[in-house]
């Protein structure tokens, strides 16, 4: 068993919370980050997470910038440039790698690694650790805002066919136009397989007046990568393609 935690979410977290404004006098305020305070954070954290689900070993799940889906849209993310980052990132990065096994892949972000370890079988029974609900994508065990949840492949699919007609405005990908968490579950509701899904999902959005095209993009932007899905080798991605996804050949 392992924790897969989310490390870029954590570390973001800690260097946020432990950032100090000191206002010195009338005209001078400066801020600061002692790396103790985000470091004992970082280490409440995984000893919390450690004694409420009983499991020891812990993967630290790292970024490689930029990722795949920067080279499907020029957009993606890009509502979030010139945002400051929190104080002491790089170097209690540096400091989680050396601390705790660590797992980064080119191309992919903390998410995808985190998705590709859990449906790798690799790991006996794995829980993955973050705030982001995009890992309701990936079956399996999900500690989230330290509630534990559990999703099945259907339940991933669904929730990753859900996540393509709605879309994610904090990562600025648009799904589609109209489309909310509520009408995107009416839509599914009766679909039981995923390419009952999908069929819905390209039908939503050619009423829409969008294409295949589009819907397929947007499919792309929004699943987490699984098992299969890259390759080791050469740090490239095998993008969804449902001709060749032996699910949308089966009840999947």
């Amino acid at each position: 068993m392992a924790l897969l935690i989310d490390a870029d979410w954590l570390l973001y977290a800690a260097c946020a919370a432990c950032e100090c404004d000191i206002r010195w006098d009338e005209w001078i305020n400066t801020l600061h980050l002692e790396q103790s305070d985000a470091k004992s954070y970082i280490t409440h954290q995984v000893t919390k997470w450690q004694e409420a689900t009983g499991v020891n070993d812990v993967v630290m799940c790292l970024s490689s910038y930029p990722t795949f889906r920067h080279q499907l849209s020029a957009e993606y993310k890009a509502n979030r440039t010139g945002r400051r980052k929190p104080l002491g990132l790089k170097d209690l990065r540096a400091w989680v790698t050396a601390e705790w096994p660590t797992r980064r892949h080119d191309n992919l972000e903390a998410d995808d690694v985190m998705g590709i370890l859990m449906t790798s079988g690799q790991y006996r029974d794995p829980i993955m650790v973050t705030a982001d609900k995009d890992m309701r994508t990936i079956p399996g065990q999900l500690l989230r805002m330290d509630k534990m949840e559990v999703n099945t492949l259907g339940d991933a699919n669904r929730n990753w066919m859900t996540q393509a007609l709605v879309g994610d405005a904090s990562d600025n990908y648009p799904g589609l136009k109209g489309f909310g968490p509520v009408k995107a579950e009416k839509l599914l509701a009766d679909c039981k397989t995923l390419p009952d899904m999908w069929d819905a999902v390209v039908g939503a959005y050619r009423k829409g007046g969008e294409t295949f095209g589009d819907a397929l993009l947007n499919a792309r932007m929004a699943r987490i990568l699984r098992y299969g899905d890259y390759d080791f080798t050469s740090g490239s991605v095998e993008l969804w393609d449902p001709d060749r996804d032996p699910a949308m050949k089966a009840n999947g």
